[in-house]
């Protein structure tokens, strides 16, 4: 009960300007919605508690997007009469889907190795059927990975993931892997 009534404090003096949270990491753009074209004179508390903020990454110099567009979500209509239909993976099942795949996905980061390491991140895009079938996906990171021969390996042992079957509409999954 202690623990409740402090995080209701917190998320009251955060809602009333009291506490400011920087969320930005430094050197990330803010793209500003409609709301934001107001004067500069507002006070930070101001600013955060407004609506319809939405963070503009900043692509990294080196690093691009390559593969399938994965859409966006898909309208979904909920079947009051009928029976499920929103089921989906769980991350623990997403991870362990991963887990098999990572020596294949090792097999293909050699073929990305030159002179110079490969460091970075490296965020696999996945659209997932209901079926567990993997059916676009997409990279993003460094050049030296996502533009080469590596970059379609990698792709590929994506693709190969088997997930388990759910009873629910396609997933959008986003998997960052640490290049070291």
């Amino acid at each position: 009960m202690t623990a409740s009534l402090m995080w209701g404090g917190f998320l009251y003096a955060y809602t009333q300007g009291l506490i400011n949270i920087d969320l930005e990491p430094p050197g990330e753009e803010v793209a500003q919605g409609p709301l934001e074209a107001a004067p500069e004179a507002e006070d930070d508390a101001t600013k955060a508690r407004k609506k319809g903020v939405k963070r503009k990454r900043k692509p990294r110099p080196g690093d691009s997007l390559v593969g399938d567009d994965l859409g966006g979500p898909d309208s979904r209509n909920l079947d009051m009469e009928g029976g499920g239909g929103e089921a989906q993976l769980l991350g623990h099942e997403i991870e362990q889907g991963f887990d098999g795949a990572m020596p294949r996905i090792r097999r293909c980061l050699i073929l990305a190795a030159g002179d110079e390491p490969v460091t970075g991140k490296l965020t696999f895009g996945l659209r997932i059927a209901g079926s567990g079938k993997v059916t676009k996906v997409n990279l993003r990171g460094p050049n030296m990975v996502t533009q080469s021969e590596a970059g379609e390996c990698l792709r590929s042992a994506a693709s190969g993931i088997k997930f388990r079957s759910f009873d629910g509409p396609d997933m959008l999954v986003s998997f960052p892997l640490t290049l070291n």
